[in-house]
Formats: C-alpha cells, structure tokens, sequence
C-alpha cells in the first residue's frame, strides 16, 4: 500500500514538472513573439514614415531594369527653344496690324516633338506627354531632374504596361486588353497621368464635360487657362522688389536694354504646359493670347505639325536638327486665322479626300479616320464615362483622329486656337503637372497650387494608382 502511495506520489510531482517546463516553454515563445511582432510594428511605422516623406523618385531613378529598358527619345525628334522666339509673334511693336492686347507663354524649357512616319495617326497622346517631360526633364527638386531622360514611345508603352501588372488604373488596364506595346493603340489624358504617376510626378486631371458659354463655347476651360498662366505674373509689389535686386547686380544701361528688348504685352512664365484632350486628338497648350475685343486664342503645340524651317536656322553647326519631313496636322479642329510675324494673316487649304464616318449621333463633334488608315483590332470602340466627383475619371480619348487638312509648309509652327473652334467638341480634359487644389466649396476657385512640389513621396504615389479627376 505504501509502494502504491509514494509511486501515486512520483507520478504527480513529475507531472507537476512536466506541467511548469510547458509553462515556461510558453511564455518563452509568447514573449519571443511579442517582441517580434513589436519589431514588425516598428519597421512598419518607420516604412510609413519614410514614406511619408521619401520621395518616390530616388527609387525609381536607381531602378537600372527601368532605365534600360526604357530608350530615351532621340535628339532630332525635339525642337528646343521655341518659346522665346515666339515672343515677337504676339509683340504690337512688330506690327500696326496686331490685336494682342497680352499673351502668356509656358516655361521656355519645353520643346516641341512632331509624330514621325511610324506613329502618324495615332501617337499624338505619346507626343503629348513627351512635350510634358522635356519640361519635367529640365526641372530640378533636391538637386535632382525630376525625370532621368524622356523615353521614346515603345519605351512609354512598356513604361504604361509595367504600371498597370503593378496596380495602377485597373480599369483603364482592362479597357485597353491590358496591353499597348508593338500597337497603334490610342491614349489619353488618363494614360498620361498613370505613367507620370508612376515615375513619382505629381498631376491633376480636370474634366470639362460640357460647354459652359454661348454657342457652345467653353468659357470655363478658357477661364481656368487664363487663370493658370496669369498667376505666375508676379505683383506690383514683387515686380518692385525684383527690381530693386536686379539693379544692385546690373548697371542701369544692361537693364534698360533688357526692358527694350523684352516685349511688354507677352509675358514667358515658369509654368508647365498642359496636356489637352479631346476624342480623338490631344494637343499640348503653351500660353493663351488675349485680344483687344475681349477674345482669347489658347497658342498650343500639335504634334501632327512640324516647324518652321526659321526655328532650326540658328542651331549651332553640327548640332542634330529635326526631320525636314511634312506631316499633316492630326487634328479635326480648325485653328482661327494665324498671323505671320508681320501682322498679315494666312489662311490654310483644304485638299481631304477621305470620307469620315461619325462617332455617335450626339451633339458632339467627333469624327474618326476611315478604318484604312488605322488597326481596327488595336482601337475597341469605348464610350465615354461620366463623372459628376473627384471618385471618376472621364475617359474621353482613344478615339481614332478625323480627317485632316493640308496647311502650307510655312505654316508648320505652334498657332492659336479660337474659342469658336474649340467649341466644336463638348467635352475636353486637361492634365496638369502638379496640384490643382479645388476650394469652390468654401466659396474659393480652383486652382493650380505653386507650393507643391511637383514630386510623390512613395504613400502618395500609392494613393495615387486610381485615376481620379475634379469636374470643372
């Protein structure tokens, strides 16, 4: 009996062991996790953090598979430094004839790029967003470019596929078969925005879904335009202050022959330029004019247009120059009556031979090339959405350009836009380089934000991967 009791004994005192060894065992392994999991926890807050702050463009700039995959356009295919020498084109010195009673110009340091034979008809939106990034090409934030290099357009459409495996505009990716490379496939305002995205760079898209003034014109598209490039004038006060610094640097003489050669009515500001969209054709606005009757002519870049042999004469010898070859322009709005140095007006000629055939039956104006003259199986017909917030995006754009006439060689060259030709199509879009802040709710405008930085920091740019889009 007593042999039964002390084994009953033993049996428990090492069950009790065995008991307090898991116990301990345990806590052990709950207290190993624990302090794993708030490790996890730390290096998450410190990512959010850095995030928060770390712009997207340091990664992206040493991603070497991006670059290299990436060919950077070629030289000949850009005209730099036509902005400043559009300057006496809108100067009343140069002409007695002229009505400009002040124009706005874009940065000088963006340059035109025209289609070439292999995108003709279809690679307008591409040429856009080229024109864009010679801009952001040139512009600096932390000693750095914005943008490494301006890609060619088989470079952007791999560039557009990579964003779309990575989450970006999933719906846009399925719209177009999740595929753009080695095709002739059309792109817009929304596709622009997902690549500069992408790359870190900051952009709004605006809608202007409707005509908002008499016969159809857009006044608000015109209104916001102006607003746009006027506020980089600066005030009285900081035109005074600037001055009092200029003349401490330079002698009185160098500044008044900087006052004369400088015209006073056309102001060369530091923005960007927009991207402008509309079915079936884009456009990149440099500036607008403003006319002694109240009128105003948006001055924009088509790249279905080349330029005037006047812009290339003064390239330095050596120096490589645009294809001299004549393209027409791809564009099925017909610009006002263009006006050569001199005041005397130029009118273009008409020789279309094809026949087009309508989009829709709507109010619009919207017209597309014959199917001989683009891939059908590259192009699926896709209509429009609506947007009524900031939570949709319209997706007016790829459709196919309308048939175009021929202008004379000499009138390669940006040229203005009336309001009347503009009205022909009901909706437009306008992508903008940085922030456009929209304060109309708190009885305020909207407008485009000069202190914010035109780069993405790596949570921004994540918030960003749904196109989004502000209905003016």
């Amino acid at each position: 009996m007593q042999l039964h009791q002390d084994r009953h004994l033993a049996e428990q005192l090492e069950n009790e062991q065995l008991l307090e060894q898991s116990s301990t065992s345990s806590n052990k392994r709950k207290h190993s996790i624990d302090q794993s999991q708030g490790y996890t926890v730390d290096a998450h807050r410190k990512r959010i953090c850095t995030s928060e702050t770390q712009p997207a463009r340091l990664r992206i700039n040493e991603d070497d598979d991006l670059w290299t995959m990436l060919e950077p356009l070629k030289e000949e295919s850009r005209t730099a430094g036509v902005i400043p020498r559009l300057q006496p084109q809108f100067s009343r010195a140069n002409s007695k004839k002229s009505n400009t009673v002040a124009a706005y110009l874009c940065s000088p340091y963006t340059d035109h790029i025209s289609t070439g034979y292999t995108d003709l008809g279809w690679g307008c939106g591409y040429r856009n967003c080229q024109m864009l990034m010679t801009f952001l090409e040139r512009q600096e934030e932390q000693a750095q470019p914005l943008l490494k290099q301006v890609p060619d357009i088989p470079g952007l459409q791999l560039l557009l596929e990579k964003a779309w495996r990575e989450g970006f505009d999933p719906q846009g990716a399925e719209q177009l078969n999740h595929q753009v490379f080695d095709t002739r496939k059309w792109i817009g305002a929304t596709e622009v925005y997902v690549m500069l995205v992408y790359l870190g760079i900051r952009c709004t898209v605006l809608d202007f879904d409707r005509p908002t003034g008499p016969n159809h014109t857009h006044d608000i598209l015109f209104d916001w335009i102006q607003a746009y490039f006027e506020g980089a004038i600066p005030t009285k006060e900081e035109k005074a202050d600037q001055r009092d610094k200029d003349e401490k640097q330079t002698d009185a003489f160098q500044l008044l022959m900087q006052s004369k050669q400088q015209p006073q009515n056309v102001h060369v500001t530091d923005r960007p330029p927009l991207y402008l969209q509309h079915s079936g054709h884009s456009r990149t606005v440099i500036g607008i004019e403003i006319l002694e009757d109240g009128n105003r002519n948006l001055i924009m870049f088509d790249p279905g247009r080349r330029m005037l042999r006047s812009y290339h004469s003064d390239y330095p010898r050596g120096a490589p120059r645009p294809r001299p070859a004549y393209t027409e322009p791809e564009d099925d709005v017909e610009e006002s009556a263009l006006s050569s140095a001199t005041g005397d007006e130029i009118d273009s000629c008409s020789s279309g031979t094809s026949t087009p055939t309508k989009l829709d039956s709507g109010d619009d104006d919207f017209t597309h090339l014959p199917s001989t003259l683009h891939d059908d199986s590259s192009s699926p017909s896709r209509k429009p959405l609506n947007s009524s917030n900031t939570n949709k995006v319209n997706r007016l754009l790829r459709y196919p350009p309308s048939p175009r006439h021929n202008l004379p060689p000499n009138l390669l060259r940006p040229y203005r836009v009336d309001a009347k030709a503009i009205a022909k199509n009901r909706q437009y879009q306008l992508l903008v380089l940085g922030e456009v802040v929209d304060q109309r709710t708190k009885g305020g405008t909207m407008m485009w934000n000069s202190n914010t930085a035109y780069l993405l920091t790596e949570w921004e740019r994540e918030m960003m991967k749904k196109v989004t889009s502000i209905t003016a």
